[in-house]
Order: C-alpha cells, then sequence, then structure tokens
C-alpha cells in the first residue's frame, strides 16, 4: 500500500468505519458510477463522497461532490423527493414562458473607481 492509499485508508476508518478495500467494494458494486447523476466518478473532479445517514451512521454508498452535498445533503426526506420527482414528471400547467430574446450584447456596469 502505498503512503497516499495508507493516509486514505487510515481517513476512510477513523470517519466512516471501513477499510479502503470495503470503498472500492462499494465503487465497484455502483460500477463506478454516482447512482443519482449516473456519470462516472472517473469523469469528475475529486474522489467518490461516502454518502452516510447521519442519524444511524449507516453508508448508504458512494456519491459524487454535486450530489452529495446540494442534493442529497440538504434533501434527506425521501417523500420530499418523491414529490418533486412527480412535480417535474407533471401533469402541468399547458402555459409556455415566452423565449427570451438576445441581442448579442450584454449591458456592463462600469467599474467602480476609488
Amino acid at each position: 500500500m502505498t503512503p497516499q492509499e495508507k493516509r486514505r485508508d487510515s481517513y476512510l476508518k477513523r470517519m466512516y468505519g471501513i477499510t479502503l478495500k470495503d470503498f472500492n467494494r462499494i465503487l465497484k458494486d455502483q460500477k463506478g458510477c454516482c447512482p443519482v447523476c449516473l456519470r462516472k466518478f472517473r469523469d469528475l473532479p475529486g474522489t467518490p463522497h461516502v454518502d452516510h445517514n447521519h442519524l444511524t451512521g449507516e453508508i448508504r454508498g458512494l456519491l459524487c461532490a454535486y450530489d452529495n452535498h446540494r442534493v442529497v445533503g440538504r434533501h434527506r426526506d425521501p417523500e420530499l423527493l418523491r414529490r418533486v420527482a412527480d412535480y417535474v414528471e407533471g401533469p402541468h400547467t399547458g402555459f409556455f414562458a415566452p423565449k427570451k430574446k438576445r441581442n448579442g450584447k450584454t449591458k456592463r456596469l462600469p467599474k467602480k473607481t476609488s
């Protein structure tokens, strides 16, 4: 085991109670993908995050950084997430917002001088 792997193994044991071998097995079981966004971890920056239930400590799996912090990390209520999925799938109002007109130029505010 390289020094970097030893550090990672020590961190995983201390924080989550799993070894690097356990981590790699979970990664293999998930086929190297984030189960929320289905992107391959190798195509994303950083390493997969260990997602766990903060009340029970149970490890649910590995997530990409975005899904760990912005999706699952902020919304832990499964009923809420089911309602969101139902809402997004429809039915909808039947109204449509007009397409925005683009003139090719964006106005910028003048820089402040001190």
